[in-house]
């Protein structure tokens, strides 16, 4: 008997007490932000052994059953997941991301804006607006103590020109484009000078990359007759019909926001405030809700987040996911968060794997999993609009005082 049950250890076997059975043993693999981490699993304490040589902790001869995970540190918000090993199966945690319960914040600049347009990839010079005089300014690091009033600068450029919509040229921040009343405009600030991009009606546009993706209407009246997507290429100013897209969406479609991937998947939203999908692989068009405020994709390009009408968040999987959580493409998850509050926007963090959540006044963490519980940590309170930058991990936002920035990391 004896000699029977050290080869049934050598094999990955292990006696139960619990079902007076041997059961094949599993593990628990825990990948973190932070080092030195207090891990326990069902209340017994494990050593975080990730360092230079290892980024995560292996614990292994787990039996097959539900276990509860705690990661803590000092200073930080406990992360709790439930997970259930299987025989011969490694549970995974691979972006465990540990929150600050006191962020470090700091005050940046007073501002006359109350609202983000938008910023450079380092948030060097920000466009705000002032939501109640609709005036545009121009936010510059080097000159923190001075706000250019960008619609002023425009119209002096061009006598008569109006911002309905503003954006940085993403290579030069100095030049901007701008919607008005006939088309879109390239201003130079430097040069004081206003070149015509496109002349039309436009329903949308947005940047990816160096490229505006918009869509044109055409034709006259309250309804235009048709509507055309394409991609304006700032660097070689050349313009294209998207006409896989245009041949397939239905006549009677008004899109009223439009966004890409850099593979060319491309989401839209209608009058009707239905979000569609449009694969560039099998050029089909996706119904993914039938009403939705806003959406966008993840920095990847591979998940499609999304906020209803009700306040219900979501994710749709674009192409097939095997992370901490499997899902194939084309599956669709709810982000079920804790509170009752409905949720307004919902924006990427870097990771690709974590999403800010806003809700009235509020703004929090939370990540991309169907295991309970959702680790779901606060970040701000108390602010009007807020911006994330991805390329120093920091979150811009404005209050009553000016533009302040916590920093998600320490």
């Amino acid at each position: 008997m004896g000699g029977t049950g050290v080869l049934l250890y050598s094999y990955g076997w292990r006696f139960s007490t619990e079902t007076r059975m041997f059961q094949k043993i599993g593990a628990i693999y825990i990948k973190t932000n932070v080092r030195d981490a207090a891990i326990t699993i069902n209340g017994k304490p494990y050593k975080d052994a990730s360092g230079i040589l290892q980024s995560g902790t292996l614990i292994s001869n787990l039996l097959p059953k539900t276990y509860r995970v705690e990661i803590t540190k000092d200073g930080y918000h406990t992360y709790r997941k439930t997970l259930t090993v299987k025989p011969s199966q490694v549970e995974e945690l691979l972006n465990v991301q540990l929150i600050p319960k006191t962020p470090e914040s700091a005050f940046v600049a007073p501002t006359k804006g109350t609202r983000f347009i938008d910023a450079t990839r380092s948030a060097d010079k920000m466009i705000l607006q002032d939501a109640a005089t609709g005036i545009y300014y121009l936010y510059d690091k080097a000159n923190a103590s001075s706000t250019l009033n960008l619609s002023l600068a425009a119209a002096n450029a061009q006598r008569g020109l109006k911002i309905k919509k503003v954006m940085f040229v993403p290579f030069k921040p100095t030049q901007f484009i701008i919607e008005d009343a006939t088309g879109l405009k390239l201003f130079d600030s430097e040069k004081k000078t206003v070149e015509v991009l496109l002349k039309g009606s436009l329903a949308t546009w947005g940047m990816q990359d160096s490229t505006i993706v918009g869509v044109e209407l055409v034709g006259t009246g309250a309804r235009p007759r048709t509507q055309k997507a394409f991609t304006l290429n700032l660097i070689f100013k050349s313009k294209a019909l998207l006409d896989e897209l245009n041949a397939r969406m239905a006549t009677t479609t008004v899109i009223t926001a439009l966004s890409t991937t850099g593979s060319g998947s491309m989401a839209f939203s209608d009058t009707a405030y239905a979000l569609s999908l449009f694969d560039p692989k099998t050029k089909t068009i996706r119904r993914v809700s039938s009403n939705v405020t806003s959406f966008t994709f993840s920095p990847d390009g591979k998940k499609l987040a999304f906020v209803e009408a009700t306040g219900e968040a979501g994710v749709l999987f674009i192409e097939d996911f095997n992370g901490d959580i499997r899902k194939k493409a084309g599956e669709l998850i709810p982000i079920t968060l804790p509170q009752e509050k409905p949720v307004q926007t919902v924006r990427w963090h870097r990771d690709s794997y974590h999403l800010l959540i806003e809700w009235t006044g509020e703004l929090a963490i939370t990540e991309l999993d169907d295991r309970k519980p959702l680790n779901t940590f606060p970040l701000i309170s108390g602010f009007t609009d807020y911006r994330y930058i991805a390329e120093n991990d920091f979150v811009y936002f404005i209050d009553n005082k000016g533009i302040h920035t916590i920093r998600i990391e320490r």
